[in-house]
């Protein structure tokens, strides 16, 4: 697709303003949600008493629907209307939360969980594509997108805290009633602030399409996630094998239908694949480094959770600053150069974590993090801002899911990957350095995770459970480093992706109000004799 030279458009008044503030509080409260359940478990495990099974589907149900729901909620947003789906859904998301908080049974607060995960993934798709009908000049929609994703990255940050201070005056059901007042208030706001926007020229889903997305989605990431936790089992094996076959299916049907549930033709489009490729790369590069090292924190160093929750707040202060960043930095470059300056930052962050990894110098350890995060946000912000650009306006809400899935994917991935290389790693390494003297069993424990070591180490008396856990400190070290390393090379491969590909693109907004008649991101023509930038 080529580029339209844009015309002038008109700037942003209060009304946007206030409605972009509106819109940051369903994205904080998805973004709070996905990582104060974590603390919660413990107290929720006390009081429901849910089996192991119980616990994971309380866990990751959410996530599991999230993810699959989201590219039938993102062409959903232009058929029903991006207000009206953003308004059930964030309705929907403060009753289930209503119902997780006064759960009586595992089966009740699986059932909200779910309800909750659905509702979820309405909230991106129409947020963004909100955006880009309030904000029609291209440097306001690149400002307010990147405050978007700056409070999403905001709301995952403070979500251990928050949750923290909440279950110390409270009970466990209050992690999800906080929830509650950003519901109402933007159910009290939405229909002065926010705009109406559908595809007039939408058609009836296809049911057959929203199964098979939706089925795929959920078997891959579940196999994915499951198979960095368990290992490589059967079930998880074939959980993937069953989403890649089910995905190659869509995509079949796709082709087929005059009017499908995600038009692939946006493909044909470097800046939306090459984008896609690039956003899921680089969360598969550092979304499995930030677990690795987070339990390097109390493995390696011996750090509390608490403390641990402190020195990850600086990574997680950088990656905002970074996103805001990103639309200063594509005033003086391409999105192509911006990307790649800040993904050159984050490999120096990652070759950091390689060298001072064994060491337990933790402010520097801090300052590699920051660098990576820093430099990876406007990465992701930049890519997924071309990713929706890029798309005609009628399909926005279809471009957005693209990029929310390729994010859970890359997240998925790194998981699996990077968490299971580096576990192989551990498991050797602790097996030539692991104290003589240990039986068969307890080795093998000691090498199935870090939390096993920990375990025997203190059932064994004396010394040797302190020999053990530095053994395993140090075996897990390796492996984050390997972890970290093999970051490197995919941020490298995507700067090389990304300049080789989207060198000449230009960020552009296409908020008309025609259904297929957007302006696109795409290479800017250039004058004769001109040079790029």
């Amino acid at each position: 697709m080529t580029s339209v030279q844009s015309q002038p458009q008109p700037g942003a008044t209060w009304r946007e303003w206030l409605g972009l503030a509106a819109l940051m509080l369903p994205v904080f409260m998805i973004a709070t949600d996905m990582t104060v359940l974590f603390l919660a478990m413990p107290s929720i495990a006390a009081d429901l008493q849910p089996s192991g099974t119980q616990s994971l589907w309380i866990l990751h149900i959410g996530e599991f629907l999230a993810a699959g729901c989201v590219i039938t909620m993102g062409r959903l947003t232009d058929r029903i209307g991006r207000r009206r789906l953003l308004m059930i859904g964030v309705s929907v998301y403060g009753v289930a939360s209503v119902a997780a908080a006064l759960s009586t049974s595992p089966e009740m607060l699986i059932a909200a969980r779910a309800l909750l995960g659905v509702a979820a993934a309405t909230v991106m798709p129409s947020a963004i594509g909100l955006l880009r009908t309030m904000f029609a000049d291209a440097k306001q929609f690149s400002f307010a997108f990147a405050v978007l994703i700056s409070a999403f990255s905001g709301g995952m940050a403070l979500g251990p805290p928050m949750g923290g201070i909440l279950l110390e005056y409270f009970w466990w059901g209050a992690v999800f009633l906080a929830n509650v007042p950003a519901a109402v208030l933007l159910m009290l706001t939405a229909m002065f602030l926010l705009p109406v926007y559908r595809d007039p020229s939408a058609q009836r889903l296809d049911l057959l399409s929203i199964l098979l997305s939706v089925s795929a989605l959920m078997a891959l990431i579940f196999g994915l996630q499951e198979i960095a936790d368990e290992g490589l089992r059967p079930l998880y094996v074939a959980a993937v094998l069953l989403g890649v076959g089910l995905g190659a299916v869509f995509v079949y049907r796709q082709r087929r239908l005059s009017d499908p549930l995600l038009d692939l033709r946006l493909f044909a489009n470097p800046a939306v694949s090459v984008s896609m490729v690039s956003v899921l790369l680089v969360l598969l590069a550092f979304g499995g480094t930030d677990m690795l090292f987070a339990q390097h924190l109390q493995v390696g160093l011996g750090l509390s959770p608490a403390q641990s929750g402190a020195v990850l707040v600086a990574p997680a202060v950088a990656a905002i600053t970074g996103t805001m960043l990103a639309p200063v930095a594509v005033r003086f470059m391409r999105p192509a150069y911006a990307i790649s300056c800040g993904l050159s930052v984050s490999v120096v962050g990652a070759l950091g974590m390689v060298l001072l990894l064994p060491t337990e110098q933790v402010p520097l350890l801090m300052a590699a993090l920051v660098l990576i995060g820093l430099g990876m946000a406007p990465a992701t912000t930049l890519g997924g801002q071309l990713l929706v650009t890029s798309a005609p306006m009628g399909r926005t809400g279809s471009a957005t899911a693209v990029q929310d899935v390729s994010g859970g994917l890359g997240n998925a991935m790194g998981l699996a990957f990077l968490g299971s290389l580096a576990m192989v790693i551990y498991r050797r390494v602790l097996e030539g350095s692991a104290p003589g003297g240990l039986s068969d069993a307890d080795l093998a424990a000691a090498q199935e995770s870090t939390g096993g070591a920990m375990s025997v180490a203190e059932r064994l008396p004396g010394e040797r459970g302190a020999e053990l856990m530095d053994a395993a400190g140090s075996a897990f070290a390796v492996g984050t480093q390997v972890a970290y390393g093999v970051a490197a090379v995919i941020a490298v491969t995507v700067v090389l992706l990304v300049l080789g590909r989207l060198r000449h693109v230009r960020l552009e907004s296409s908020p008309d109000n025609e259904p297929e008649g957007g302006q696109e991101a795409g290479p800017e023509p250039q004058p004769s004799g001109a040079g790029s930038r």
